[in-house]
């Protein structure tokens, strides 16, 4: 009889853990397969890249199999103990793919669990046929990404096997891509400033640095014109590499005597964080006036920043929050699916109209993460506020790999939700596309190549 006890008092519980309530009635079989062949096939508004130009690559050091494990797969090679001297060899052209293995398979060893060596691992697979790498596949995978480098490779892989409508680029270099391109201006030049050196370079289109606060004022301005003209479609902030994510207002007069102190400083002798702090929040301040202003949304930075030796508590997201009261008219995302703060992300975007949650590159970073909060999102934040895909890559074979892992977490989560009976089947298809696809076209008023995506 306890034993019985037992097994039922266990079963109870597993039910409950699972946080699942029935709302909608049993979904008809293959509905796992049917969620899944739809997901798959759905376009896509891609979010954010970096992507490098075909052309250069094809002239560069990179064409070997480094291009898949040369962006994020070093942060994780590296904290493994790589020198990174040794990882600047691996890109370049002094050494053979052989000898290039010889240096990189002791920390691939060491690396390949990471989600980050995953998705290169993954585009190794599904673009060139390599399953393992070792000496012999490292020099095959080498000849077919040279191959793949002579024909028209970039826009195969985003256009034919990605099914990516439109592409955010967050690059200065826009001289290449296709149709779908679209790009985001950085301002954090005028974020920060901490010498007179840092105002020199302040030059703008003039070629003039600004001597006086106005003048700092009117080539900011100037600078966001000259974007708005050329057709941005956002403004990025990514300025929790270099400090906190807490900006206050101190006023015009407090940031007008700080530039002064700022613009007279010694050579190699620049103001303390605190010190200039007041003046780099101003400027902040005055680029999301320029945002409303313009009716431009803005992308900032949160969670995890790629690279070793970073500070996570300077992007967490809610040291943003005096900005989001600050700034109704304005409407935010927050990038990376704030990783690893998803509770908090989920309590911004659910209290503010004007914050959105983007999970670009959170799906390379942690696959379980990206599955688990997206489950919580989903029950939490409405469901148009949630944008669902955007690689962060420097090249397309690991924007196509995560792009993969996208779909497959989105499928997974949707039909988990049917099975609960949390959603029905034409519900969760409906919330497919709005993550992949019609959500991030309303927010950045993209016009659509394909106005009603049906799967089909």
């Amino acid at each position: 009889m306890k034993l019985i006890l037992l097994i039922i008092l266990l079963s109870v519980t597993a039910f409950l853990a699972t946080g699942q309530v029935e709302i909608k009635p049993s979904p008809l079989p293959g509905f796992e397969q049917r969620i899944r062949a739809y997901t798959d096939s759905l376009p896509v508004v891609d979010t954010h890249e970096h992507l490098m130009d075909p052309k250069k690559i094809r002239r560069s050091t990179l064409l070997d199999f480094m291009l898949l494990f040369h962006h994020f797969a070093d942060d994780d090679l590296i904290s493994a103990g790589m020198p990174p001297n040794t990882f600047q060899a691996l890109l370049g052209d002094s050494l053979s793919v052989k000898e290039k293995w010889l240096l990189f398979k002791p920390y691939w060893e060491k690396t390949f669990n990471t989600s980050f060596n995953r998705v290169s691992m993954l585009a190794a697979r599904k673009l060139f046929g390599i399953s393992e790498l070792n000496g012999y596949t490292v020099e095959l995978l080498s000849k077919r990404i040279r191959e793949a480098y002579q024909a028209d490779w970039f826009n195969t892989v985003l256009k034919e096997k990605c099914n990516i409508s439109f592409l955010i680029q967050d690059f200065d270099d826009n001289s290449f891509g296709n149709e779908g391109f679209r790009h985001v201006k950085r301002l954090d030049h005028f974020i920060n400033i901490a010498s007179g050196e840092d105002i020199a370079t302040l030059t703008g289109a003039s070629g003039k640095k600004p001597t006086t606060f106005d003048e700092l004022l009117n080539l900011l301005r100037a600078d966001f014109q000259q974007a708005v003209s050329e057709g941005v479609v956002a403004i990025k902030i990514g300025v929790a590499y270099t400090r906190p994510l807490n900006f206050e207002n101190p006023g015009r007069d407090k940031a007008k005597k700080l530039f002064l102190e700022t613009l007279s400083t010694p050579p190699g002798q620049p103001l303390s964080f605190q010190e200039v702090k007041p003046l780099q929040d101003f400027m902040l301040h005055r680029i999301i006036g320029l945002a409303r202003e313009f009716n431009l949304p803005v992308q900032i930075h949160t969670g995890l920043q790629a690279g070793n030796g970073n500070k996570a508590e300077n992007a967490n997201p809610t040291l943003l929050t005096n900005l989001f009261q600050s700034y109704p008219q304005v409407k935010f995302v927050l990038f990376h699916g704030g990783y690893p703060f998803g509770g908090e992300i989920a309590t911004l975007a659910k209290n503010f109209p004007n914050v959105y949650i983007d999970l670009c590159w959170v799906y390379a970073i942690s696959p379980s993460y990206s599955q688990r909060y997206l489950h919580e999102w989903l029950e939490t934040v409405p469901a148009c506020k949630i944008m669902g895909f955007g690689g962060d890559y420097h090249n397309v074979e690991n924007v196509y790999a995560e792009l993969l892992m996208a779909r497959q977490i989105i499928s997974t989560v949707l039909t988990e939700k049917i099975s609960t009976g949390y959603f029905n089947e034409a519900e969760a298809k409906l919330i497919a596309r709005m993550l992949l696809y019609e959500n991030a076209l309303n927010f950045y008023n993209l016009v659509s190549e394909n106005p009603k995506p049906d799967g089909s």
